[in-house]
């Protein structure tokens, strides 16, 4: 007996050393608080994960109801809600930690009975507004990009403190006035992401060109200090492009349209593989040694080709209900949450030590329904 004990030791440690480092733990979630409605951004600070987007009310771990207009905090291991309770006036669209401060954009125009139009910052420390620093762009603010001494705009307005700068803006990370030397050209549409890397910044979204020409469409790069086309990366991405991601020399999109994809770039823009869904891809997260994507699709596909209503044309790879995961070379992992609702994720973030994931999104269920967890899920 204790000779079979011992072999069955050794086998199970010869299994932990062979397991792949990064492996996710679970397809299920954490039971957290939940809320009444989407969430459509995440953002870590620590162990809280912030939640922004459409929501009035949360549902706290022992099943109690308490308000949150649009923006709440969670603690990622306990799953507690935490007592930070802005007010504010209109959705959510995009969270950002940096710097010291939580950045949140979006269409509201109040925060705490504050003029604060679609765009604020709260200090990390204190939780407080900082009510001096109001760039006051005139329409959504969809994505926010801190770096240094800057922060970068992308969304759907065209001045930014009076400014006539659209769709993609800088401003001063010390008072919010406008830096006029960052003048990219950005035609149509709205930027929908941002992402800082590879001494450029990464553009993502809806609009027609850059820099006035077609083949920089949708997912480009800029000059971070001029604005100006970066020519040294060329996607020939021409579908509605909702998140870029860079890790190490790769870049990685969320590409949505009838059928969508995660699809990873080199730093030149060339593609080096996809995986596609019969559905739009919304989200895109390096997590450990796996690459997250998250949408409103209920199938990965063998190949890119969708039909008229996003369908996989060239057949089925697996079922994957709104999140999958694939490795660093493309390969579909066995990771399947299977998450339910017609959006489905509209935003997947992993905790910088790689420790979490969480997701926002429009699901309630997990598990194909066994497994009840409204809107944000956290993942070991």
């Amino acid at each position: 007996m204790r000779r079979l004990i011992t072999l069955s030791a050794l086998f199970a440690a010869l299994l932990f050393v062979q397991a792949p480092a990064g492996a996710i733990d679970s397809s299920l979630p954490q039971a957290t608080a939940s809320f009444n409605d989407q969430v459509v951004k995440v953002a870590y600070n620590g162990d809280t994960v912030y939640s922004g987007g459409l929501f009035t009310r949360a549902k706290q771990t022992d099943g109690t109801f308490v308000g949150r207009t649009y923006l709440a905090a969670v603690n990622s291991r306990t799953g507690a809600l935490l007592p930070f309770a802005p007010v504010l006036n209109g959705t959510v669209h995009e969270l950002k930690t940096g710097g010291g401060y939580l950045y949140v954009a979006g269409k509201f125009t109040e925060v705490d009975g504050v003029a604060m139009p679609r765009l604020a910052r709260f200090n990390l420390g204190t939780g407080k507004l900082d009510t001096e620093w109001r760039p006051k762009p005139s329409a959504t603010v969809y994505s926010v990009e801190p770096v240094g001494t800057t922060v970068y705009l992308g969304g759907t307005f065209t001045t930014v403190g009076g400014h006539a700068q659209p769709r993609l803006a800088a401003v001063s990370a010390a008072t919010g006035a406008p830096i006029t030397t960052f003048a990219p050209d950005v035609s149509e549409g709205g930027v929908r992401d941002l992402q800082a890397g590879h001494g450029r910044l990464y553009v993502a979204g809806v609009f027609s060109m850059i820099g006035g020409d077609k083949k920089y469409g949708k997912l480009g790069a800029v000059n971070p200090a001029t604005g100006a086309v970066d020519t040294g990366f060329q996607s020939k991405v021409y579908v509605l492009t909702r998140e870029v991601v860079v890790a190490g020399d790769r870049v990685y999109a969320a590409l949505d349209g009838r059928g969508g994809e995660i699809r990873a770039f080199t730093t030149t823009g060339e593609t080096l593989w996809y995986q596609a869904v019969d559905g739009g891809m919304q989200t895109v997260e390096v997590w450990g040694n796996s690459v997250i994507g998250g949408g409103h699709f209920d199938n990965a596909c063998n190949t890119n080709h969708a039909g008229p209503l996003g369908q996989c044309v060239d057949g089925v790879k697996a079922q994957r209900g709104k999140l999958l995961a694939v490795d660093l070379n493309g390969n579909l992992l066995p990771w399947n949450p299977g998450a339910n609702g017609v959006v489905g994720a509209w935003d997947a973030t992993a905790h910088p030590s790689g420790a979490n994931l969480s997701v926002g999104g429009s699901f309630t269920t997990f598990g194909g329904g066994t497994m009840e967890q409204k809107r944000l899920a956290v993942f070991d």
